[in-house]
């Protein structure tokens, strides 16, 4: 596949900052580089700019968005409730609607917290309320283009809010039985925060990314998720490089504010 990226068809913003977290549990059978996971938290997840009345309330999915979302923005003193949010995840609360048909098909009640959480944007709705956050916000489910797309909708939000920042978080965690079975490949939970802007005056530090995509005539086969292979780019001295999904060619360019 030739390179894709040129002025013509390119779209280009800021990222101010970035946060990423892996389940060090659920990084078994997955053999990522150390070029990757020396820029990833691996601790044990502790929210504490949530008091611990509210954080009872998120589960694993939207604790891990959470987590990275806030850090993401402490970085660089980000105000919580000024940002606009993209939230992105393939799989969203599977796991949690397989225990909820489970306990139906077993005659057990099922929690009405579950319930309520089992929606897609549930992580969105949780961060904007423990945030006093009224900005507009996207919950984003597109296949192994997940994170492809949210940034497409970043772009898209930037463009319409351009003196805005938007924090982008995509998250996702491992799928369990009997769904795993589907999956080309093992994938751990992770999620993956960006700060982005299209204003130049907020841009002090951080990369300019630039992206285009193409989609494939055949199956593609990646090792890892788009999100994580898009942070071991960033991190590594390449300017470009092409990135792949299940069926569409990535390509991203970067170059340091």
């Amino acid at each position: 596949m030739d390179r894709l990226m040129n002025t013509d068809n390119s779209l280009s913003l800021q990222l101010l900052s970035s946060y990423c977290w892996i389940s060090e549990d659920s990084l078994n059978n997955c053999k990522y580089p150390e070029s990757l996971l020396n820029y990833v938290d691996l601790e044990v997840i502790s929210i504490k700019q949530i008091p611990p009345i509210k954080r009872r309330r998120l589960n694993g999915l939207s604790k891990m968005a959470m987590h990275t979302s806030l850090n993401c923005l402490e970085s660089l003193k980000s105000n919580s409730d000024e940002v606009i949010t993209v939230f992105a995840s393939q799989h969203g609360e599977l796991n949690r609607t397989i225990s909820i048909i489970s306990d139906i098909i077993n005659s057990q009640d099922v929690s009405p917290k579950d319930f309520s959480l089992s929606v897609h944007n549930s992580s969105l709705g949780l961060f904007s309320i423990f945030n006093n956050n009224t900005q507009p916000g996207t919950s984003i489910a597109a296949g192994s283009n997940t994170f492809g797309f949210a940034l497409l909708e970043s772009y898209n939000l930037l463009k319409r809010f351009p003196n805005k920042k938007v924090l982008l978080t995509c998250f996702d965690l491992k799928v369990e039985p009997p769904f795993d079975s589907f999956l080309n490949r093992v994938e751990p939970s992770y999620s993956l925060s960006l700060l982005l802007s299209i204003d130049d005056n907020l841009a002090q530090h951080g990369y300019n990314i630039s992206f285009s995509f193409q989609r494939s005539e055949v199956p593609l086969q990646a090792s890892m998720p788009l999100p994580l292979a898009f942070l071991q780019f960033l991190h590594s001295n390449a300017p470009s490089e092409q990135l792949k999904s299940n069926n569409t060619y990535w390509e991203f360019a970067k170059n340091a504010l």
